[in-house]
């Protein structure tokens, strides 16, 4: 805990002190997670109807199963532009303006092999919906509706999805702060674990803090463009685009360009504490190392 604390506290104030590490904290946070508060602020959520419309209509139209290779190719699109925009947000972390292409394409490397394991959570997870869902929407269980039936079913897969983006964060954090200038992809994620075991109960407190304050103020920012976005739906829905509407839109993505830096700046906090463990603990050991070998006859 004493680590932990000596690590984030000075990280917080940094992150005050140096405005200009919100911008690439927010770009990270954007392409990560962020997008997921405005997508849940603004997008109305979908009913059981247009869901299983939506399911049976990918499977049952004569573009199958190449609509659905589609839709794969684009996520895989989608995901790859986001871990390289949120490599180079977080080489701007590491190394300031000093950042060179060849530590944004270190960190883009290490990205792509921690997010595997995800994509294997999620891959299973898909999988199993294709084998729940269908169930769950033609015969729901009584009292609970498809929708938590289908949560509850694949609950275990989501659980693991989770630790597999929680552990691949945290290796992926480990593997950019050990990989130097002379060290290779290969060799900083063999480091990464054995410099995550030498922080002890350090990292595993980062690692929880980090998430509950992510998941916090991911869960905070959506319900307030919820209820920011509310009135402007109502006007567009009855009296359509006018001056009203453009005032409280302008309004609208003034506080959400707060957030997405408020947002920026938790991530920037949460990078330079890792960046402080991880020196303490490097330190300590090359403190501990040099000892035994000056201690040897």
């Amino acid at each position: 805990m004493r680590s932990w604390l000596n690590a984030s506290v000075p990280a917080a104030s940094d992150v005050a002190d140096r405005s200009s590490l919100w911008l690439p904290g927010a770009l990270a946070w954007m392409v990560t997670v962020g997008w997921l508060a405005l997508l849940l602020g603004v997008a109305r959520p979908p009913t059981v109807a247009e869901l299983t419309f939506f399911g049976a209509g990918i499977v049952t139209s004569g573009q199958w199963p190449w609509n659905g290779i589609a839709i794969l190719a684009a996520a895989v699109v989608l995901t790859a532009t986001a871990i390289a925009l949120a490599s180079a947000a977080e080489a701007a972390l590491l190394h300031g303006r000093r950042t060179r292409p060849a530590e944004v394409r270190r960190t883009f490397l290490v990205g792509v092999v921690c997010v595997v394991p995800l994509a294997v959570a999620v891959a299973a997870l898909l999988v199993a919906l294709s084998f729940v869902a269908p169930g769950e929407f033609n015969e729901p269980e009584p009292g609970g509706g498809p929708l938590l039936g289908t949560l509850i079913a694949l609950g275990p897969l989501i659980a693991v999805g989770l630790l597999a983006a929680v552990l691949g964060g945290a290796i992926h954090a480990a593997a950019t702060r050990s990989a130097g200038d002379g060290d290779g992809v290969r060799s900083a994620l063999r480091a990464a674990p054995g410099t995550l075991g030498r922080t002890g109960t350090a990292a595993i407190g980062l690692v929880l803090v980090l998430l509950a304050a992510r998941i916090g103020y991911l869960a905070l920012s959506a319900i307030l463009l919820r209820v920011l976005w509310a009135p402007i739906d109502d006007r567009l829905s009855g009296d359509g685009f006018g001056l009203a509407v453009i005032l409280l839109l302008v309004g609208f993505v003034a506080i959400w360009l707060c957030l997405v830096l408020a947002g920026g700046a938790l991530h920037a906090w949460g990078s330079i504490s890792w960046t402080r463990l991880l020196d303490t603990q490097g330190s300590e050991a090359g403190a501990v190392a040099s000892m035994e070998s000056r201690s040897r006859p």
